[in-house]
């Protein structure tokens, strides 16, 4: 009988090229070479070498200088910022932060207001914010005169125009939710963009980011066979100087507009690491400055001095993401199924396994979707799924699985074992202890495990894009203050090859009802109405079951304090830890 088959797959997937293809939420492949970074890996164009666009960054005289080397445990496959390449948040840390520009931005404790591109935040008393009579919504976004793209063109209302359209119009966008109600951009006037809505769309804020260059793609609005393996042009603190498989280079922007974010270093190498435990021992043997890396069993003992670490709240969920519609599987993941999965689990043993060596009394994470980090959204949905052999049987015995042999496995009416193929990203210790131990918990339940792991690019960007997976797959998804959870639960957004593979709905969870009430919560501005319905779709949730939530992770970020000053102020941020490592300097 196969309680947990284990087969680690360590696939390297290819990069990305400019087809724009279809296929963690977190992740980016392994690079080839994960030896120590030295000269001929770090030595290359200089700051004052030719950029992308072929001209010339001398660094100002009050720069400090230097170089910074960042370990990176998870390395994008390719840069586009709208397909499945998206689809990893290590692309947003390691390059997009750093040079796409936005509209709103968060701040260090995950506030949301207007970023430097904007000369003031849309607002009701301004006139930014319109609720139109016929039902409309109206969002005038006046822009800074003084934004710019690296190259020297200004940042105008077409760029927004542009973004509008390349979201819908490019093949395999990763999430189009919010931009197809979207009527029109009108953008006649270069310094400001009148964004209007066909409805109220509450989470507008989170629109927009990033915005995208019109003049770079020569009106064309499909962007997928672009910036694949290279965004040319910036228009945040850092220019992009090159990026492979093996290391990524940034350099000052220097005609960021925003003096306070001006690099102080003349350059910053980020190179990839197999996995979390090789990022550590880059920090320790002092071929890196500093890492970002994901919570792992012994944090404590291998950060402590002389390295430096702050932990911080984390903005991403994980969970058991069960996929409906996996391919090969031989039964239906019904209700039943997945509610009797729940009831075979000790969620706090889980917890405490996967967090107790990194953070005190970690929290059992009780609704599926919002971070009870934000707001009072998250509650206690799954609060009832514990351990409970009677549960289990008449979940199973009402759909006719028996089990003949009582310390065996379920089987259904076709004679297949109740095995469930389980993936996750191959040699992260704390998820694969976390699968070791469902395992055994899971063995007196009659449920078993087939572990199947893959690296993190073929997970994350082929996989989970293409629906490829599991059924059964453990990662985490990211969340904000706003308790917009359309991408997890639109029904239109299960991707498959009708609609490019695009959308987020990763479980193919098909539910109408859920759908719906999604959509209402975008649509509905007065916080005590959204919190009835988020309530209402907390309920729905906790009873269909369409993942199952484990915890929040907290974010880690530790760097060697003898060569490098200033990390520390963005642990807790949706930008990652390296978003402010404009302000950091060498020491020595």
């Amino acid at each position: 009988m196969r309680w947990g088959v284990v087969a680690v797959v360590a696939l390297m997937a290819a990069a990305c090229g400019d087809s724009g293809e279809a296929p963690d939420s977190s992740q980016s492949p392994a690079a080839p070479d994960a030896g120590a970074v030295d000269a001929e890996s770090t030595d290359g164009a200089q700051p004052s070498d030719p950029g992308p666009d072929g001209t010339e960054a001398p660094a100002p005289a009050d720069r400090p200088g230097g170089e910074i080397v960042l370990a990176v445990e998870q390395w994008p496959e390719c840069l586009n910022p709208l397909t499945s390449c998206a689809n990893a948040s290590w692309l947003l840390w390691s390059v997009l932060v750093h040079v796409q520009p936005r509209l709103m931005e968060f701040d260090a404790d995950n506030n949301i207001g207007a970023s430097p591109v904007l000369a003031e935040e849309p607002t009701v008393d301004n006139g930014g914010a319109v609720l139109n009579d016929d039902g409309t919504l109206t969002i005038t976004y006046r822009l800074s005169p003084e934004a710019r793209w690296s190259d020297g063109t200004p940042i105008t209302s077409t760029d927004v125009w542009f973004t509008w359209r390349a979201k819908l119009d490019t093949e395999g966008s990763l999430n189009t939710i919010g931009y197809e109600l979207i009527t029109a951009v009108d953008h006649d006037d270069p310094q400001t963009a009148v964004v209007t809505f066909s409805e109220v769309y509450a989470p507008w804020r989170y629109l927009f980011d990033p915005i995208l260059p019109a003049h770079a793609f020569d009106g064309e609005t499909d962007i997928s066979g672009h910036w694949n393996d290279s965004i040319p042009i910036s228009g945040g603190p850092w220019l992009q100087h090159s990026w492979s498989p093996e290391q990524h280079i940034l350099v000052p922007n220097e005609n960021y507009w925003v003096p306070e974010r001006m690099p102080l270093v003349d350059r910053v190498v980020m190179v990839p690491r197999e996995d979390t435990d090789t990022e550590i021992v880059a920090l320790q043997t002092g071929e890196a400055m500093a890492a970002f890396p994901q919570p792992f069993p012994g944090a404590k003992e291998r950060l402590a001095a002389p390295l430096a670490f702050v932990a911080g709240s984390g903005t991403f969920i994980e969970g058991l993401w069960i996929n409906q519609r996996a391919p090969d599987r031989y039964f239906d993941l019904t209700r039943n199924v997945r509610q009797a999965v729940a009831y075979a689990l000790d969620r706090e043993r889980i917890a405490d396994v996967a967090l107790g060596p990194i953070i005190d009394d970690p929290v059992v994470l009780q609704c599926a979707g919002w971070n009870p980090a934000f707001g009072d959204w998250c509650t206690d949905d799954f609060a009832h799924y514990g351990q409970d052999m009677a549960k289990v049987t008449e979940l199973l015995a009402a759909e006719g699985w028996t089990r003949p042999d009582p310390d065996g496995l379920w089987v259904n009416a076709d004679g297949v074992e109740l095995v469930l193929q389980w993936n996750t990203v191959a040699g992260n210790k704390r998820r694969e202890d976390v699968q070791a131990l469902v395992v055994e918990m899971t063995r007196p339940f009659g449920i078993g495990w087939e572990i199947i792991n893959y690296d993190p690019g073929e997970l994350f960007q082929n996989r989970l894009p293409a629906m490829n997976f599991g059924p059964v797959a453990l990662f985490a998804n990211s969340t904000n203050p706003d308790p917009s959870v359309t991408a997890f639960y639109d029904i239109d957004g299960i991707p498959s090859e009708a609609n490019g593979f695009s959308g987020q709905n990763f479980t193919a969870y098909a539910s109408q009802r859920a759908s719906d009430l999604a959509f209402a919560i975008d649509a509905e501005i007065d916080e005590a109405a959204r919190l009835e319905l988020v309530r209402e779709l907390g309920t729905v949730l906790g009873e269909d079951v369409p993942w199952i939530p484990l915890y929040v992770l907290p974010n880690l970020l530790a760097w060697n304090p003898d060569v490098l000053d200033g990390p520390g102020g963005w642990v807790s941020s949706v930008y990652g830890g390296f978003y402010d490592m404009y302000d950091w300097t060498v020491i020595g």
